[in-house]
């Protein structure tokens, strides 16, 4: 099984493609999003047979105490590699989604095969590939929002691909509860921010000011009540201040496209006070220089 393993992963690595190429073609995106699919079918082939082994090794404990099948399960579980495959499995669908989604915003509408990647991209959405209301739901919503975000922070993203993001993004049940419980000055621990943060800022690309201005006000006073602002910085308030911060980044955009400057940069200044020790990130700073140059601030 070891051997089995390696070569594996030997096989993954002449055969991973890069993703970070630029300035790509159609048929070289798609040809790249090919290889990753292959891979990821392949890795999580691989994984599915390791887990079959050790059930089937694992009957023949059958009799033994349990102390003694616990022992052997963790004996199997070491020497049959799993957790590389595991591993392995998790990097290359993490690699696959990216191109998945990029190959997405970047083809045309017009294209034969965009549909196809559109209805790909929807089954990454928990609610077509994981059980409802578990840690992997949540997780796996998590990570497709992670995925989006960098192409929402694109003021030139077409309408109808941030719609759609929208769509895949939407919070669910446990997050209208959690926001629910903060309305009514209940705390709980923080669910799932990032998909609403992302959802807010789907639905201002497509328009919907009010709905994105509404899912932000929730954002912002949920990071307002954790990030204790008038305490020492530590690790736990600094994360929920980096997010407050990015709420209310979001939140200048919001006002300055639907025209209320005087807003749009109290918010811009209330979010560059928190954390000044640490910069803004990348995309952050994309939604920064889309705000100052409508609020005429600087030029593009």
């Amino acid at each position: 099984m070891r051997l089995y393993v390696i070569f594996f992963l030997c096989i993954f690595r002449l055969t991973l493609p890069s993703i970070a190429d630029k300035d790509q073609t159609s048929e070289e995106l798609l040809e790249k999003l090919e290889s990753l699919r292959f891979n990821y079918t392949k890795a999580n082939n691989f994984l599915n047979e390791n887990e079959r082994a050790r059930k089937d090794a694992a009957k023949n404990d059958a009799d033994l105490p349990r102390n003694v099948r616990q022992q052997n399960q963790q004996k199997r579980i070491s020497e049959s590699g799993w957790l590389e495959l595991f591993q392995k499995k998790k990097k290359i669908y993490d690699e696959y989604l990216t191109c998945l989604v990029h190959t997405f915003v970047s083809l045309a509408s017009t294209n034969r095969r965009f549909e196809e990647i559109k209805k790909e991209l929807n089954q990454q959405h928990p609610d077509n590939c994981k059980n409802s209301l578990t840690e992997s739901w949540t997780t796996q919503h998590r990570l497709l929002a992670q995925k989006l975000y960098p192409h929402l922070v694109n003021e030139g993203i077409d309408k109808k691909k941030a719609a759609f993001f929208a769509k895949l993004t939407k919070p669910g049940s446990g997050t209208k509860f959690e926001d629910f419980l903060h309305f009514i000055k209940i705390g709980i621990e923080p669910l799932n921010w990032e998909n609403q943060n992302v959802y807010s800022l789907a639905t201002l690309r497509t328009g919907e000011i009010s709905t994105a201005r509404s899912e932000n006000k929730k954002l912002i006073r949920k990071a307002t009540k954790y990030s204790r602002l008038d305490e020492p910085e530590d690790q736990f308030n600094l994360r929920i201040r980096k997010e407050l911060r990015a709420y209310k980044l979001h939140r200048a955009l919001i006002e300055a496209i639907d025209g209320k400057k005087k807003e749009a940069t109290k918010y811009l200044s209330e979010a560059m006070d928190i954390a000044p020790a640490h910069s803004p990130s990348n995309e952050l700073k994309k939604i920064i220089d889309e705000t100052k140059f409508i609020l005429g601030q600087s030029q593009h």
